[in-house]
């Protein structure tokens, strides 16, 4: 009997070393993922200041070159004025783009292509 009983108390060793070893991996492996997820999460917040920054400076340079280019404007517009002595402007300051007379004049009005009536499909045969 103590045979039999050295090799069931063997297997039951091994099964419960089985299962220690799998819960001991597992944790470590949870461990190990949890580690790279915030690692992951670090990398993509530092991206996501890098992008925000960039579109932040970008957004700085262009409303800079605007105003450098509008200044640039008024000095070519005033300079020419003198030096070449042209009966017309040779720059004229932009206009501010107005709503054209025809479209104010047509809202609340179908636009011309609108037939008006039934047609195609929609048209009742009599």
């Amino acid at each position: 009997m103590s045979l039999l009983n050295g090799i069931l108390l063997a297997v039951a060793a091994l099964i419960i070393g089985v299962l220690i070893g799998r819960f001991t991996v597992r944790s470590r492996d949870a461990g190990r993922l949890e580690r790279e997820l915030n690692t992951a999460r670090k990398d993509m917040e530092s991206y996501q200041g890098q992008i925000n920054s960039h579109f932040a400076d970008s957004a700085a340079l262009m409303e800079q070159l605007a105003e450098q280019y509008q200044t640039l404007y008024r000095h070519m517009a005033e300079q020419s004025k003198f030096l070449a002595k042209a009966e017309e402007p040779l720059f004229r300051e932009p206009e501010v783009e107005a709503a054209p007379a025809d479209e104010e004049a047509n809202q609340g009005q179908p636009p011309r292509d609108y037939a008006g009536s039934a047609s195609g499909l929609l048209k009742q045969s009599s």
